[in-house]
């Protein structure tokens, strides 16, 4: 089970948005029916939802939708191996 943290950063102001980033996984998944499990450990203002999206063997996209300039995200994958 592979898991990490990344940081997000929105330079839009609301309801513009540009906080998603890729998130290299660091083993290859035998296909793309995994769960990403996310936890918002801090931000500097308003998260609101965290999207998880782009699911490829080897990797995915992370973003929040609200008003925050930045969020440390924790992620974990659930499901496929190798």
């Amino acid at each position: 089970m592979e898991s990490g943290t990344v940081r997000l950063r929105n330079t839009k102001s609301f309801p513009f948005n540009d906080s998603a980033q890729l998130v290299a996984l660091e083993k290859e998944q035998s296909g793309r029916d995994y769960a990403v499990l996310t936890e918002v450990v801090g931000s500097e203002g308003e998260v609101g939802d965290i999207v998880v999206s782009g699911k490829a063997v080897n990797g995915f996209s992370l973003e929040f939708t609200g008003s925050a300039r930045e969020a440390e995200i924790r992620w974990r994958i659930v499901g496929e191996c190798e």
